[in-house]
């Protein structure tokens, strides 16, 4: 008897079916359950893809001309009904689908019931899922100034007092994405057919019709491949500085050490690029400056520019060459920051692109500046405007032979998500 009882329990393949047959319901449980997630999850993230797909194919068919709320409605509906089919079969859903076109906005939201082997207890919500979407369309318009930086920690974009910014059929750009990278002051005043903000906008100015949208893509620098201009070692002249009261003509060259224009002169800049070095362009009180077809390019330390109150600017870029388009340009690759200063109400001219991709470029007049460009274009780091300034970014560009850069100017129309 001890024998049988001892060979009983060692003779273990009966013990291994047993306990096959005791685990198999466990284990078939465990497999349905990852199998119910996945399909749970699954359906959360081709609901979302759908949503997302409808409302940028609305927000595209928003910026057509002539676009009419049903058949942007139509649009979204065909979109939605044709990929639930695809991807669902004939599994009932309900949707929502609202078209926003004062805000230019296309909304979507979907929902639909998942059912799972183990039922829905294991499901969110028992089993309904959800998922919505925003798309915003842009129309065709023209970009006359981007603040560049997108990690600018707030007021990339700043205006305050009783400033006023025209850009009539143009918009305005800012790549931060801080809560406050547009900053709107009570009093200021701002005009253009769109403010599109990366982050948040702080607003208690004066909008009239602009168009606020904050969440938008940040755009690219569109002068980063710009090649700087070439120009050999050495100075043309250092630290020049034209005394009060004279009467100059200037040739481009490089200016080391920069330049100093003294309070009451007359000078005019003779057509070609300027190159400020280790110093800046300062230009006094009542001094008369003008120049065709100029340029001005800021290198090294302390390079930068001040326009100092009273003084009176008519500047234009050049029509052809490596500066073409570009008034003012600044080296990417300097290591401080700058501030590039426009004081004075007496700037009525500055035809073409400023490009300052490292500083700040400060407004801070009591009057306007532009007003007689037939267009300026502003690429800058910060863009702030002070004071009682009146900012003009024209843009009659078949009024000038001056060639807008690509990338700026006129832009199509675009659609994306709303973050």
């Amino acid at each position: 008897m001890e024998k049988l009882i001892s060979k009983f329990i060692r003779d273990t393949s009966g013990n291994f079916a047993m306990i096959v047959a005791l685990a198999s319901p466990v284990l078939m449980l465990m497999t349905a359950g990852a199998m119910d997630m996945a399909r749970y999850r699954g359906s959360v993230d081709e609901l979302q893809n759908i949503v997302d797909f409808a409302a940028i194919a609305g927000a595209r068919e928003m910026v057509l001309a002539n676009s009419e709320q049903s058949s942007i409605e139509a649009q979204v509906n065909n979109v939605v009904t044709s990929r639930m089919a695809s991807k669902f079969g004939g599994k009932s859903f309900t949707k929502n689908i609202d078209v926003r076109m004062d805000d230019a906005e296309v909304y979507v939201s979907l929902s639909m019931q998942v059912n799972g082997v183990l039922g829905q207890n294991l499901f969110p919500d028992n089993g309904l899922v959800k998922a919505d979407s925003t798309a915003i369309a842009t129309a065709s318009s023209k970009i006359c100034a981007i603040s560049l930086d997108p990690s600018q920690q707030g007021n990339a974009f700043h205006a305050d007092g009783d400033t006023r910014l025209e850009a009539l059929g143009c918009s305005i750009y800012t790549n931060s994405t801080h809560p406050n990278a547009a900053d709107i002051g009570n009093g200021a005043e701002l005009i253009a057919d769109l403010l599109c903000v990366a982050g948040g906008i702080k607003s208690n100015g004066k909008k009239g019709a602009t168009s606020f949208i904050d969440g938008c893509p940040q755009l690219e620098d569109p002068l980063k491949d710009r090649a700087a201009p070439k120009f050999l070692n050495g100075c043309n002249e250092v630290a020049m500085k034209i005394q009060q009261y004279a009467s100059v003509i200037l040739s481009p060259g490089v200016y080391c050490g920069g330049l100093e224009i003294e309070n009451e002169t007359n000078v005019k800049f003779l057509p070609g690029t300027y190159i400020i070095k280790d110093g800046p362009l300062l230009i006094k009180q009542e001094a008369i400056v003008k120049g065709d077809a100029v340029s001005f390019y800021f290198t090294g330390k302390d390079s930068y520019m001040k326009f100092e109150d009273l003084s009176e600017i008519e500047f234009s870029a050049p029509i052809n060459g490596e500066m073409a388009g570009l008034l003012i340009m600044e080296d990417r690759t300097k290591s401080d920051v700058e501030d590039f200063d426009i004081l004075t109400s007496g700037a009525r001219k500055l035809l073409g692109t400023i490009y300052i991709p490292k500083g700040k470029l400060k407004i801070d007049t009591n009057s306007s500046v532009g007003q007689d460009s037939a267009f300026t274009v502003i690429l800058a780091n910060e863009l702030h405007l002070h004071g009682n300034a009146s900012l003009h970014l024209n843009s009659d560009y078949a009024a000038t032979d001056v060639p807008v850069p690509e990338g700026v100017g006129p832009v199509g129309g675009s659609a994306y998500l709303k973050q």
